[in-house]
């Protein structure tokens, strides 16, 4: 259980960390998903509500691990990470090549990670 607990508020915390810098460098993080149109100030503020949103989840996250209550918020993670995904497959004609391959790679890594420790919870149990 000790283990299955780090792992968790690793997630957690990798989360929250992400959060930080995405919301410190949005253009930064935003070139990656979005292409040279993530320098402007429009984008910027949906880019740092994205970060605002990384940094909650990461948050929850940590503070339910220590818990050992961590599904709820795992959940929710895979949940915006796969929202992430799809949103970036809708608009893929519209973004660079490498920014999709980038993200779709990224998010849904994401993704699997949150569910795969889910289900690992699940079988702790």
């Amino acid at each position: 259980m000790k283990s299955l607990r780090a792992l968790n508020v690793g997630f957690g915390a990798s989360r929250l960390a992400f959060g930080v810098f995405a919301g410190a460098f949005p253009e930064k993080i935003g070139r990656t998903w979005i292409g040279e149109t993530a320098g402007t100030p429009q984008n910027q503020v949906i880019l740092r509500a994205l970060a605002g949103r990384d940094f909650a989840i990461g948050a929850g996250t940590i503070e339910a691990a220590l818990r050992d209550d961590a599904d709820t918020w795992l959940a929710v993670a895979a949940l915006a990470d796969l929202g992430d995904l799809a949103s970036t497959l809708i608009a893929r004609n519209d973004l660079p090549s490498k920014s999709v391959k980038i993200t779709v790679a990224l998010a849904g890594s994401a993704a699997l990670s949150g569910i795969g420790l889910l289900v690992l919870n699940q079988l702790s149990d």
